[in-house]
């Protein structure tokens, strides 16, 4: 691993670390982080949680939590998918299942740092959510006794057993947090964290402190002009709503040294965590991501805060596992930022695939789309055909446990003098936890013939890569056409 040392952290190595660290001991503050878990009641009643749509999700990552025996738990907002009481309540009754009293296994509380999202509100909206929830309750009085858009304050302090406030500030052990409800002023954020900088001292202390949102505020200028008035550094705010997957390093934060953002990804029970996005990591746009989304993915994070550096581990909370390696951000002045993408880069590692590792490339069928364009009165519809194709399969890039494969690049070259074709693809399972990719993770891309260079004889080569567009070494193979 090139740019920093990497050590052990309970069975996985960091990265990102400066040269020569490890932690010592335990850590100071384990936080759990989670967002968007969209509970929704069924659309035939309104008072039982939908098959499709359970809770057993946040079940998964509040057990996890309490394994790695949190000291809070942190929740970014759209709890209830239609806005409705019984969906947040829901939430509570998950909660005190596996945190009774707001007890941990040893007895100590677990602090619960909520906020609102825009889907708490949503049962107003004059289509999609609104329409459904006002078919549920059309009478007002139980529709009102129903959503959580009014009386918020008062049923979020029955739901919950603490008080509503549209800003807040919360202390855990010595570390400070800051929150907002969705739709809240920045302006009394603001305000209520200039006046806790003064009172708590918070500018004259090495620890971050945090800021607790649900649609992302990367730069907020009200927050980052208190922070710059004090010198405040090494602010850490969380925010979910963009539902982006913790394996694309290129969504997972913002960052300078006096304020991080770091994007939670979603934990919603039916479909989760899928946006990964082409970021032009290759050649050519990256293909099949309905395929690498494939089980869905619900995640969420652990963060643990040591004397000097904090380290983000990514979690799949549906079939097991982590998503890669731990993340962590040495605390203090640092440019660049280790969260950058561009230090990032040199200390993600390089995919490899094993030292025995084949391509197969076989001739087959593929569905590609068309278009039914024969009555150009009506809209067109999107239909597929059957071509003549060769499917090209890749084994899983995973000779590197300090790394993990995002997409491949494939690269088929003809006669000599014609041009290349290239293609990239998602990787498989490359949204899922580490180990269980479907099918081995092994990864079939589909070329049409029609696609292909001319020449009797094709080399096929990929090249794995990261999120971020590193890459390991090619493997090859030859194709008689």
């Amino acid at each position: 691993m090139a740019g920093a040392a990497a050590f052990g952290f309970g069975g996985w190595r960091l990265f990102a670390a400066p040269p020569g660290w490890k932690h010592g001991g335990k850590p100071n503050l384990i936080l759990g982080v989670l967002a968007d878990t969209h509970l929704r009641t069924s659309p035939v009643k309104g008072d039982v949680l939908d098959k499709a749509w359970p809770g057993r999700y946040f079940e998964a990552a509040l057990r996890c939590f309490k394994e790695r025996n949190v000291d809070a738990v942190i929740h970014c907002g759209d709890f209830a998918h239609l806005g409705q009481v019984f969906e947040l309540q829901a939430h509570a009754d998950i909660w005190r299942k596996v945190f009774p009293e707001n007890r941990a296994s040893d007895g100590h509380e677990v602090a619960k740092l909520f906020v609102t999202g825009n889907h708490e509100f949503c049962s107003h909206i004059g289509g999609g959510n609104g329409t459904f929830v006002r078919r549920l309750y059309p009478d007002t009085d139980k529709w009102n006794e129903a959503v959580l858009r009014v009386d918020t304050a008062q049923k979020w302090q029955r739901i919950w057993g603490e008080e509503y406030k549209e800003v807040w500030h919360r202390e855990v052990k010595g570390f400070h947090f800051f929150g907002w409800q969705y739709g809240a002023d920045l302006g009394k954020m603001a305000s209520l964290l200039d006046e806790s900088i003064e009172t708590y001292g918070l500018d004259k202390s090495s620890k971050p402190f945090f800021f607790i949102g649900h649609v992302p505020e990367w730069h907020p200028k009200e927050l980052i002009g208190v922070l710059k008035r004090h010198g405040c550094r090494n602010s850490v705010a969380f925010y979910g709503h963009n539902h982006y997957s913790a394996a694309n390093m290129n969504t997972f934060a913002n960052c300078t040294d006096m304020f991080t953002s770091i994007n939670v990804p979603c934990c919603a029970p039916w479909y989760g965590a899928v946006l990964l996005h082409d970021e032009n990591i290759a050649a050519a746009r990256i293909e099949d991501r309905e395929n690498a989304q494939k089980p869905h993915s619900r995640q969420g994070l652990v963060v643990s805060l040591y004397d000097d550096m904090m380290v983000v581990e990514r979690h799949e909370f549906g079939e097991g596992g982590k998503l890669g390696r731990d993340i962590v951000m040495p605390l203090g002045k640092h440019k660049p930022h280790p969260f950058s993408k561009d230090e990032l880069k040199k200390v993600i590692g390089e995919p490899m695939f094993p030292a025995k590792a084949k391509l197969v490339v076989k001739v087959g069928m593929a569905s590609v789309a068309t278009e039914d364009t024969k009555n150009a009165d009506v809209n067109k519809k999107s239909q597929t055909k059957k071509v003549s194709a060769v499917k090209v399969s890749i084994p899983l890039a995973d000779g590197n446990p300090d790394s993990r494969v995002y997409a491949y690049e494939v690269e088929v070259t003809g006669d000599e003098g014609t041009p290349k074709l290239r293609k990239a693809v998602y990787a498989v399972g490359c949204n899922m936890g580490i180990g269980h990719e479907p099918n081995g993770g092994v990864t079939t891309l589909e070329i049409p013939k029609s696609e292909l260079p001319p020449g009797k004889t094709l080399t096929f080569a990929v090249r794995p890569l990261t999120s971020l567009g590193t890459f390991g070494k090619p493997i090859a193979t030859t194709f008689k056409t």
